[in-house]
């Protein structure tokens, strides 16, 4: 068993890597081309009525012009936390550069410093499924205020196929990381009241497998009608989707 500054370190060494390489999105781009509808899910709730709300971006990335700065610009408080020190050192220049008062710091996702009852929203996508559940989602419900809510993109773990292709590019991932299960829902009713998950992509995956660049919008579109339809009607298909946005509201 690591230890958890051993699982730490590595997280570490590996985002660094992948930021610096861009090798995540030149390997494996194609997928996430499909993702307009879980992102307008997302986005639908982090920019609605930002203005004097505090923000906290959970596993922040190094994306140019992302959420945080966007926030920002709209009357937000926003702070963000990476393990990777290599990002944050660009998000403050990039805040910087837009003369921007973000707080970007390197810090451990699962036992944050922030002080408790903090944040109206925290937000991230792809970030819990690299950490210690209990850890996070007991971090989580603490630093948020008793009205707030945490929402996520995240990745399931039961599609035999999905994780097939996972198991052959080991290359892009951590050892560590653990897509999502039904269980870990369940276990984040220990620490919120509400807990509301939405299921994206069964037969829209086929698209960039069929298309490695230029994916027809149309299709996708259609697609995205058929696992609504899927997911409405048959339930127990939800857990072989490839993504969820999950929110989580009133922290016990």
């Amino acid at each position: 068993m690591k230890t958890i500054e051993k699982r730490l370190e590595d997280e570490q060494k590996f985002h660094n890597e992948i930021f610096e390489t861009n090798k995540r999105t030149k390997e494996v781009g194609r997928f996430y081309s499909i993702n307009d509808a879980i992102v307008k899910a997302y986005d639908d709730f982090i920019f609605e009525n930002p203005k004097g709300k505090v923000f906290l971006e959970y596993g922040c990335g190094m994306a140019k012009g992302g959420r945080s700065i966007r926030l920002a610009k709209l009357g937000a408080k926003v702070h963000g936390i990476d393990i990777s020190n290599y990002a944050i050192d660009f998000l403050n220049k990039e805040a910087d550069e837009e003369g921007l008062d973000i707080d970007y710091q390197v810090m451990n996702a699962e036992e944050m410093s922030f002080e408790d009852n903090y944040f109206d929203i925290i937000y991230g996508t792809g970030i819990l499924h690299h950490l210690d559940l209990k850890k996070a989602f007991e971090s989580i419900a603490k630093k948020l205020k008793k009205q707030g809510s945490a929402i996520f993109i995240e990745p399931l773990g039961h599609n035999l196929l999905i994780n097939g292709f996972r198991n052959k590019t080991p290359d892009i991932r951590t050892e560590d990381e653990h897509p999502l299960l039904m269980p870990d829902f369940k276990l984040a009713k220990d620490y919120f009241k509400k807990v509301d998950v939405q299921y994206f992509y069964l037969t829209t995956l086929g698209v960039p497998f069929l298309f490695k660049k230029n994916q027809p919008k149309l299709l996708i579109n259609f697609c995205n009608g058929v696992d609504r339809v899927i997911f409405t009607l048959l339930p127990f298909l939800r857990r072989h989707a490839w993504q969820v946005v999950v929110k989580f509201s009133d922290p016990v």
